[in-house]
């Protein structure tokens, strides 16, 4: 039965973590891992004002071989990464053992993990790597994903998606004719309407997916 983990992590356990915060004014959110070969690709979302410099700083750190700029809103830009060698132990670990990021983000003092394994098997396995690698996690919770459905998660909606979908529905954003715009969810939720575009529709994508498609066809 598959179950989710929630854990935090210092900066400083988190290798590629580390290497990306070199502005402090950026939020970053991580998209996906992607096993590519002997490497880990990571994707990730970076939200703030100096994209350039946020640039410049990550590839002065000698572990990062490249970072590519995907796409862009605004304050808001999707990038892709790539090391010089291996380095990061926690995403090999979350590779090799298939977890499935749910949610990956920066807070005050690191970084904040919800994921999905397969089993309790594999959420040992990763648990046991960690420590094998002097990686200390701290774990909040650990749950199932009929757990998760009475608490309202089944669609693996991150909780600032969660929010932000929620109010798009109680104040008619998805009614004919809409009832409310996007500038004024944004101001509910006092973030800028780029952000709360972003919340509203990777949320829906994601309820849509969980919704309609089998499991084997969401991709």
């Amino acid at each position: 039965m598959s179950v989710i983990a929630e854990f935090t992590l210092s900066t400083e356990e988190f290798v590629f973590g580390s290497a990306l915060a070199t502005i402090e004014e950026m939020v970053l959110e991580l998209e996906a891992i992607v096993p590519t070969g002997n490497r880990v690709v990571p994707y990730f979302w970076a939200t703030g004002e100096d994209f350039e410099s946020f640039e410049r700083h990550v590839l002065s750190d000698p572990d990062i071989e490249s970072i590519t700029q995907l796409d862009r809103i605004d304050k808001t830009a999707l990038y892709r990464a790539e090391w010089s060698h291996d380095v990061d132990g926690l995403l090999d670990g979350l590779a090799g053992t298939e977890a499935v990021v749910l949610e990956a983000s920066t807070m005050k003092e690191g970084w904040h993990f919800r994921v999905r394994f397969l089993n309790h098997d594999l959420l040992g396995q990763f648990y046991n790597f960690c420590t094998e690698q002097d990686i200390s996690i701290h774990v909040e919770r650990v749950y199932t994903l009929t757990e998760a459905s009475r608490a309202g998660q089944i669609f693996e909606l991150t909780s600032k998606q969660r929010k932000a979908i929620v109010l798009a529905v109680q104040y008619g954003y998805f009614k004919v004719p809409r009832e409310t715009t996007l500038s004024e969810i944004a101001d509910e939720l006092d973030i800028s309407q780029q952000a709360a575009s972003k919340r509203v529709r990777r949320g829906a994508d994601k309820v849509l997916r969980n919704a309609l498609l089998a499991p084997g066809e969401r991709s």
